[in-house]
């Protein structure tokens, strides 16, 4: 049974993320393993570059290339947080390391809590990630928060 379940796993592993996929490895963040190289690694992460348009309350997320990140409307108080990002390609779906360094929770409403990410890494797996399409999931948990890039007005 467990030669059975291993490939199993794998093969479920490299459908979530699609032709993309890397097999797992120690490696650097932001330098993916085995068979993508340099110019393919740098391909993928272009793909996250630029605006994408959140849930309600999950915010919307700007990715820039000098690996910095924008995330307004995010909770009910529409809050924007700022800071940096990189992929971590050490386990398939990779992972996507946003640490948030500025948060204005505590200006908004100074009786509010801060942000609990404040100066902390948050991990969020790569279920998705597209051209149209940035699809997140936290890490054990089975709920997916889906992105798309922001319709022109």
């Amino acid at each position: 049974m467990r030669t059975t379940f291993a490939p199993c796993v794998l093969f479920a592993l490299l459908l979530q993320i699609g032709t993309n996929a890397v097999p797992a490895q120690n490696v650097p963040a932001t330098r993916p393993a085995g068979p993508v190289k340099g110019g393919e690694a740098a391909a993928i992460e272009q793909k996250l570059l630029g605006a994408w348009k959140g849930p309600a309350c999950a915010g919307d997320y700007t990715f820039n290339a000098d690996g910095t990140f924008e995330c307004e409307n995010f909770t009910p108080g529409g809050n924007t947080l700022t800071g940096t990002w990189s992929i971590r390609w050490d386990a398939l779906p990779p992972t996507l390391v946003l640490t948030c360094k500025t948060s204005d929770f505590r200006k908004r409403d100074p009786t509010r809590s801060e942000y609990d990410y404040l100066g902390k890494a948050r991990e969020l797996k790569l279920v998705e990630l597209s051209g149209d399409a940035f699809v997140y999931r936290y890490p054990n948990d089975k709920f997916e928060w889906r992105n798309s890039r922001p319709k022109d007005e």
